[in-house]
Formats: C-alpha cells, sequence, structure tokens
C-alpha cells in the first residue's frame, strides 16, 4: 500500500510537515527489502526503459516492466514531477517514488541507472537558467545511489557513463547525458505552431551540454566498447516537430554527428523519453548528416503520462507508421553473438506495440 497514494498537499503543493517526514522515509525505503545494487559487472542482455512517471498517479506498469526480468532498468527523465525551487518538496516527490510498491519490486529485481528531465530538473523546459540545479543534481545523484566516488558527484550536472563488462566482445557503454544543466535559451514562435511552440536556435555559441561535458563526452567515445547505448532524455533523431528535441539547437546535434563519425564508433543507439508516446527510429547512411554508419533511437514516454505525439506527426526518421500514444515502457534485448539489438515498445500490460531489429554490424 502506498500511504501517500491520495495526498496532494495545501495550495498545489506538500507542506512543510509532511515534506520532512517523506523525506526521512526516503532514506527508511532505500533500506528496506535489500535493493539491487548498481553493478558494472557482468552481461546485460535485458534492459527496460522508461519515462514521465508522474509520482502522484497510480503506476501499475511496474509489474509488467518487473515481468520481463531485466538486467538493468534506465530512467530517461521526468522520473518525478517536481517543478518546484524547494528542495524539501522535490525530495518529497522522490520519497513518494520510493514508496510505490511496484517501484520497490524493481528495485529488488535489478539495478536502476537514470538521466533527468525538465520537470525532475526543477522547472517545465527549462536549462541553465534554473536557480536550484546544482541542489536539484545533489538529490538526483542520492535517490539514484551515484557512488560517492564517481567523478559524477564533484561536476556540475548529472551526466555520468556507466561500463559493463561481459567479457571479451561484450562490453556495454552507456553514456547518461545531461540535456538540462548547461543548456542555453531557446527560441518560441510569437505563436505556436501545430506540432510544438519552438523554433531553431541557430546561434552558434548557444550550448545543449556545456564545454566540459562535451569535451567528456568526446573521451567517452574514445574508449573501446562494443556496444554503445545514448541516453538523452530529450529527442534526438527528429527534425520536424518543434517541441523540445536536440534540434532545437541544431548546430549541437550536427556537432554530435560528426564527432560520432570523427570517433568512428559504428552504429550507436539513441534512447529518449520527454514526448508522452514511443516511436523507433532510424538516421539512414544517406542522410546529408550521416557519420557514415547508421544511427538508432528509439523513444519511450511515458509511464504515467501520455497521449503525446499527435496523429500524423512528421517525422523523416521514423521507421513504423505511426507513434504510440499510450503509456508504454521500452526493452532493449541484446544478441551479443550477432550483434543485434530488439527494441521494443511495450504497452501497460507489457505487450510490443512495435519492434525493431538494429543490426549493429551493418553499414547501412
Amino acid at each position: 500500500m502506498n500511504p501517500f497514494a491520495n495526498f496532494t498537499g495545501h495550495d498545489g503543493g506538500l507542506n512543510r510537515v509532511w515534506s520532512c517526514l517523506l523525506v526521512a522515509l526516503t532514506g527508511m525505503l532505500s533500506m528496506a527489502g535489500g535493493e539491487s545494487e548498481a553493478s558494472d559487472k557482468g552481461l546485460v542482455t535485458r534492459i527496460a526503459l522508461g519515462s514521465c512517471a508522474d509520482q502522484k498517479k497510480k503506476q501499475p506498469i511496474w509489474d509488467a516492466i518487473v515481468a520481463q526480468s531485466p538486467d538493468l532498468f534506465v530512467f530517461l527523465g521526468d522520473n518525478v514531477y517536481a517543478d518546484t525551487e524547494d528542495m524539501d518538496e522535490m525530495r518529497a516527490s522522490y520519497a513518494m517514488l520510493a514508496a510505490i510498491p511496484g517501484y520497490q519490486k524493481l528495485r529488488k529485481t535489478c539495478p536502476v541507472l537514470a538521466v533527468w528531465d525538465d520537470h525532475d530538473y526543477g522547472v517545465n523546459d527549462g536549462g541553465a537558467e534554473y536557480p536550484k540545479k546544482a541542489e536539484a543534481a545533489q538529490i538526483f545523484h542520492d535517490f539514484f545511489k551515484t557512488p560517492a566516488d564517481s567523478p559524477a558527484r564533484r561536476r556540475p550536472g548529472t551526466y555520468d557513463v556507466r561500463y559493463f563488462d561481459g567479457g571479451e566482445g561484450k562490453v556495454l557503454q552507456i553514456l547518461l547525458l545531461d540535456t538540462r544543466t548547461f543548456r542555453g535559451p531557446l527560441v518560441a514562435f510569437p505563436q505556436r505552431s501545430t506540432h510544438g511552440p519552438y523554433d531553431r536556435n541557430r546561434d552558434p555559441a548557444v550550448t545543449l551540454l556545456g564545454a566540459e561535458q562535451w569535451k567528456w563526452l568526446e573521451e567517452e567515445l574514445a574508449k573501446p566498447a562494443d556496444i554503445r547505448f545514448i541516453m538523452t532524455s530529450i529527442q534526438f533523431l527528429p527534425q520536424d516537430h518543434h517541441w523540445e528535441l536536440w534540434e532545437n539547437l541544431p548546430h549541437e546535434r550536427e556537432r554530435f554527428l560528426k564527432l560520432l563519425a570523427a570517433k568512428q564508433t559504428g552504429p550507436v543507439i539513441f534512447f529518449s523519453g520527454d514526448r508522452h508516446m514511443g516511436e523507433l527510429m532510424k538516421l539512414r547512411t544517406d542522410d546529408p548528416l550521416s557519420p557514415g554508419f547508421p544511427i538508432y533511437e528509439m523513444t519511450t514516454s511515458g509511464l504515467t503520462n501520455a497521449g503525446g505525439g499527435r496523429n500524423g506527426e512528421p517525422n523523416r526518421h521514423r521507421v513504423s507508421p505511426t507513434n504510440f500514444q499510450s503509456r508504454n515502457f521500452g526493452m532493449v534485448l541484446i544478441d551479443w553473438e550477432k550483434r543485434e539489438v530488439t527494441l521494443e515498445l511495450c504497452d501497460i500490460d507489457g505487450k510490443v506495440v512495435d519492434s525493431y531489429l538494429a543490426k549493429l554490424a551493418a553499414t547501412q
């Protein structure tokens, strides 16, 4: 039973007394029931992913995720909805997530990694201007148990990397990007378009990742790995809608693709959330910005919040006829011998509603 399921506080927020109680319970819940801690050793073949989980809503989808027996779960942002500059309220939001029985089952099943997006960062569509980003990052690291000696705890933001070593030829690199802490201003249309409010900011001085995160990313992409997954929160490949996505700053998207080419990474897979819908994508090698090998992406959103991505929303890189607009999670199935990855979108009951086979050894 979730003791906070029906509590929303007063005047639209949690009051101070309940906030403190929930903060204290976070520690109690994290120690209860023998949680599965993150480990960078061992073969990973099954990864579940999801995003957009409002802690005040029922979350039955965890049962279907746990039933998949994943080796790892990755949150892709909006892991809680805590649009606030009150850090007690933010801690309370995470405590409500920790108290959800389905999430507790997941924590006993497999390790959990995470990137954040705007609502767990602290402000809708927010970037570098948010004044509480350092405090919010500390809460994020504490909740998701970033190791105390991790470099991620000693630098601004939340970006991080994990390697899972399954033996020769089976090293998985997971890059966890921070698309909020350093991001410069978006450019809004005078009037919202059919497919979103934002135009393109073409000022080359405006950054998405920030100088230090770009430097770190270049170093990590130069390191050996057999399969690379990139967790980015906002969509990377799409170019045709005007919600939040990398194409808001097209020079930054182009920079990333050129970096993949320069580092000769071979095919990589991006994973994103944010959009309250799911879809599967591929950047073909005949695209003008292709690094010379295929790039794939799965968007999976949301665990509670869905219904985004209007019917007919354009996406030149989508590999299916349309997106999936109901609650969903993602499953990633790795065949290490063939170097193939099956990307599956699953509904709230665990039924596969869309899938795509990414052949990472292919050149087209």
